[in-house]
């Protein structure tokens, strides 16, 4: 069942299409899934073929175009009727003579006669020949790159968005222990990453975890690396690990990074634990409605360069459907302007050729300032 109220996708269709008058546009293709998801409550996980929602101007709902098989994951998941949701035959997955954005194309041509078509063109698995294939079969003479439109408008979350991240958070935290207390003298990196899994998809009494991501915690030396997952190493005395994770409520994103130590820490890494976490109390003192995200990151910035640790990453981003949901960064030159209720993913990410840290909270926007989703201690973490 969908996971908001039927009233509630309709107030963010309705803020769309007003977008779209302002820049012209007819129609709309929603081509990235988090946003068919954020406007419909289709959770098919399926944009590894081609799908859509149409959105027009001069009416109250979105059409879903989906290939036959996930006709039932739309209804089983979206707040539209039937009859709003079209499918193209299964003959045209996976062939080389056909192209599946030949029936796409007829079933938009059917909906709407305008040419004034807005086009998200980054969204996955639309590549260069995708696009080819649709403008061979709909006139997109007068297309508009609407990259960043929706965006733009799912930087300020609604009270049930907000109520689905602070469950997360709560999941997020108890991974968080989980992973921890797993670290130990022979335990393998991957019981820890299942540990991590476990509590992550099982979340809390009160509400269950989402569909979750892999942690990524890479152990030792390559710990200055950002992205790794676990390897077939066991633990030993010295082992660094450095988590960052994430826990889904209806695919909403808390994110949570702590690095923890098995033994005693040498000096340096207490050094760069100082400078990341004085860093993140500054950015965090500063984030409040009408600061830009720019002024953020020169206030981490301030706190985190006297330490003399190299970092040239950013220091955060928004956050929300599917992780980053394409809102500002904590940058020099974002000059984004923050407002109540947008989230954020604050990360102080240290990964140099000699040296690897992280900490991070995802934070909610308050009229007063910004409020932490986690719980979990900010302290060095060590397992001895």
């Amino acid at each position: 069942m969908p996971a908001f109220s039927q009233q509630e996708y309709r107030e963010r269709t309705t803020r769309l299409r007003q977008q779209m008058a302002a820049r012209g546009m007819d129609t709309l293709l929603v081509l990235n899934e988090p946003n068919m998801n954020y406007l419909t409550g289709y959770d098919g996980m399926s944009d590894y073929v081609p799908q859509l929602a149409l959105v027009c101007q001069d009416e109250e709902d979105p059409w879903l175009i989906l290939r036959e098989m996930d006709f039932t994951c739309a209804t089983a998941s979206s707040y539209l009727p039937h009859s709003r949701i079209l499918t193209y035959p299964e003959k045209y997955i996976g062939s080389s003579q056909r192209t599946a954005w030949q029936p796409i194309a007829n079933l938009i041509r059917e909906r709407t006669k305008s040419n004034r078509i807005g086009v998200e063109l980054t969204a996955k698995m639309f590549g260069v020949k995708a696009h080819a294939a649709l403008a061979s079969n709909l006139d997109l003479s007068k297309s508009v790159d609407a990259d960043g439109m929706i965006s733009k408008q799912k930087t300020i979350k609604s009270p049930a968005e907000l109520a689905y991240m602070e469950q997360a958070g709560k999941i997020v935290d108890r991974a968080m222990q989980v992973g921890r207390l797993e670290i130990a003298v022979g335990a393998r990196e991957c019981d820890v990453g299942a540990a991590i899994m476990n509590a992550l998809c099982k979340g809390t009494p009160e509400f269950p975890g989402g569909v979750c991501r892999f942690p990524t915690m890479p152990v030792g030396s390559p710990a200055t690396a950002p992205h790794l997952k676990w390897s077939d190493a066991s633990y030993k005395i010295g082992c660094q690990t450095n988590f960052e994770m994430g826990a889904f409520r209806h695919r909403y994103a808390c994110a949570l990074s702590r690095t923890v130590f098995l033994g005693e820490p040498p000096a340096r890494a207490r050094h760069l634990h100082q400078a990341a976490l004085d860093g993140f109390l500054a950015q965090l003192e500063v984030i409040r409605p009408g600061v830009k995200c720019s002024d953020a990151w020169q206030a981490f910035q301030r706190a985190f360069k006297p330490y003399g640790v190299r970092k040239e990453s950013r220091s955060g981003y928004s956050i929300g459907i599917d992780w980053v949901d394409g809102g500002g960064s904590f940058q020099a030159d974002d000059h984004t302007v923050i407002e109540p209720n947008m989230t954020f993913h604050v990360l102080i990410g240290i990964w140099e050729r000699d040296d690897g840290y992280i900490f991070s909270e995802t934070v909610r926007v308050t009229e007063n300032g910004a409020k932490s989703l986690s719980s979990v201690s900010r302290d060095l973490l060590v397992n001895y």
